[in-house]
């Protein structure tokens, strides 16, 4: 009954939208552009109609029609703290069938209301069907996902195991990630592989280091898809080595749904061009060139409800100046590199990356989860979970003595490290498992 009710998902997530979407990945790039041009347009008129922020924004019909994307580009960047203030006043005063509520992750504490209708959904559900297909998965065949959507894992359990039959998937808790419970989930796996197991980026990660150090191998899964988080490269490596699986990289929001996938070349991540239109922009507000990090701010073209237009959406990614040798010639993302809230900015002006923090820890391999905090300018403390109960003291004072020169040398000789061993690092409200807080005011989104 699984594979006739999965089989029939491309369909009921919306024929229109999912042939749609396979039509678009073989148009060429003025085709793309014009396709999206059209569909900017008419969201931007309906905004200005029907929407009372925009309405005192917004040029005349005439304008827009002539140069949506200059129109656009003229608006304020939105962000979450003017979606707070506004609220009603963003949403469309004739609301549109399917309307819910729906909120951001609130992975700095704070999150927004957003409110999508049917027709949002319908292009949602149609673009997730295509980056699975991207994966090598088929609806219908068995998946596995490693998750923490509190509505999924405390539905009542009759009613779980009923969807998550008739999905044929089997459904693993990502908030707890001590060492019994990542035994269950490797058991799980083993005894039914899935065509793809998808995860947190995090807690994949941490559930790929504790199969490999207890030399459990986990055969036969086709393909994992990174979906929240940020993957960085030996996360990856790691991921691939447990599960000898290839990792696609999949990036996304609540507030816009999914934006971009890594297909079967990886060479990149490739923009939806008919449901977003994406900018990432340098701290003056001006495009970045290839290569170079910036502040992701998209545009969804299917939420006419409550039309997000330029929203910052709080993330670091950068374009690549390279094409696929897929043959998509959607817009090409070199990589999303984090929350603006995961870098930490020193007393001397410096910034960095969360890369660099993890790097830091790389010879560390008794180290089973870490989280970097930056409570001031001058400083920073690690926070870490041993991998075993060996007694606190030498290990630690080695590590205090070799990252200490480090981080002062890199945010200012007055910085000050404290290195805490915890018994426990929560997840973020998201469920997933951070590891860069800074709570400097100035990075909070």
């Amino acid at each position: 009954m699984s594979l006739a009710f999965g089989a029939l998902l491309p369909w009921l997530s919306g024929p229109r939208e999912y042939a749609a979407l396979r039509r678009a990945e073989r148009l060429s790039l003025p085709a793309l552009q014009r396709l999206q041009a059209e569909r900017l347009a008419r969201l931007l008129a309906q905004a200005r109609d029907d929407v009372p922020y925009y309405r005192e924004i917004l040029p005349d019909a005439d304008t827009i029609a002539a140069d949506p994307l200059g129109t656009l580009l003229s608006l304020p960047i939105l962000d979450k703290d003017t979606i707070r203030r506004e609220g009603e006043r963003l949403c469309a005063q004739r609301p549109r069938p399917g309307l819910r509520r729906n909120t951001s992750g609130g992975s700095t504490g704070e999150p927004a209301t957003f409110y999508q209708d049917t027709a949002y959904r319908r292009w949602g559900r149609a673009t997730k069907v295509l980056f699975d297909g991207w994966t090598g998965y088929r609806p219908g065949q068995r998946k596995a996902v490693l998750w923490a959507a509190s509505r999924d894992l405390t539905a009542p359990r009759g009613t779980r195991r009923l969807a998550e039959r008739l999905k044929n998937r089997t459904l693993l808790n990502a908030y707890r990630m001590d060492p019994e419970t990542m035994d269950a989930h490797l058991e799980q796996l083993r005894a039914a592989p899935p065509r793809q197991l998808q995860i947190y980026a995090e807690s994949g990660h941490e559930l790929a280091r504790h199969a490999l150090r207890r030399g459990v191998r986990v055969p036969g899964i086709g393909s994992v898809l990174s979906s929240a988080g940020t993957l960085f490269p030996d996360m990856r490596e790691t991921i691939e080595k447990a599960f000898d699986a290839p990792v696609f990289n999949r990036y996304g929001s609540r507030e816009v749904g999914d934006i971009a996938c890594e297909c079967e070349h990886h060479r990149g991540l490739h923009v939806n061009p008919l449901t977003q239109y994406l900018e990432i922009l340098d701290d003056d507000g001006r495009p970045t060139p290839p290569g170079t990090p910036g502040r992701v701010v998209v545009t969804s073209l299917t939420n006419h409800s409550m039309p997000l237009l330029r929203y910052a959406i709080g993330d670091l990614a950068s374009w690549s100046g390279q094409t696929c040798d897929c043959g998509r010639e959607w817009p090409l993302l070199e990589g999303v590199w984090g929350r603006v809230t995961d870098h930490i900015r020193g007393a001397n002006g410096a910034v960095v990356f969360g890369g660099w923090l993890r790097q830091l820890l790389y010879p560390e391999d008794w180290i089973g989860q870490y989280q970097w905090v930056q409570h001031a300018a001058d400083h920073i403390r690690l926070r870490l979970i041993p991998i075993d109960r060996a007694p606190q003291g030498e290990r630690e004072q080695r590590l205090q003595a070799r990252l200490a020169p480090e981080i002062r040398e890199q945010l200012g000789a007055g910085t000050r490290l404290d290195i805490d061993r915890v018994n426990e690092i929560p997840p973020s409200p998201s469920g997933k498992h951070l590891h860069v807080i800074s709570e400097l005011q100035e990075n909070r989104q």
